[in-house]
């Protein structure tokens, strides 16, 4: 699983698998904690519709974590202050980087989760569109008074 699909499911799924994957992790290995949870700012950066060129919309506050499984590191990085978030991220990410042999039984639980996260914007999306304006019938509209 790449990286970035790991990071997507962890950070917006149930905070409730992953307490479970990283306390998993936490029985049965030896967890050393090499920069403990704490916050700092980052550039957001983002694209000009228009134009397509980046330019930084201002600071975010992250919390970080690194930490270490038999020399594999793993880092958590997240929007806001959740410095146990942070943490349950980084021994995840470690577990996977030091490819421990329980990390393949996760994948199906993270695949089912990253279902749950796309019918949960599917569902957030419908009831955005719902309030959505139609221009064009506001256009006909005034065409005809």
């Amino acid at each position: 699983m790449k990286k970035s699909r790991l990071t997507k499911i962890l950070v917006e799924g149930n905070p409730t698998i992953l307490k479970d994957l990283s306390t998993q992790v936490e029985d049965t290995m030896s967890i050393q904690m090499e920069r403990s949870p704490k916050t700092s700012l980052v550039m957001m950066k983002a694209r000009d519709s228009v134009s397509m060129q980046p330019f930084h919309m201002g600071e975010v506050l992250v919390t970080e974590c690194t930490v270490s499984i038999q020399r594999a590191f793993g880092i958590g990085v997240l929007m806001g202050e959740e410095p146990e978030r942070s943490y349950q991220i980084a021994v995840v990410d470690a577990a996977f980087n030091a490819e421990l042999p329980f990390t393949k039984t996760w994948i199906s639980t993270l695949e089912q989760e990253e279902l749950n996260i796309r019918e949960r914007h599917l569902k957030e999306s419908a009831i955005v569109s719902r309030s959505q304006v139609n221009f064009n019938t506001m256009e006909d509209y005034n065409d005809k008074s």
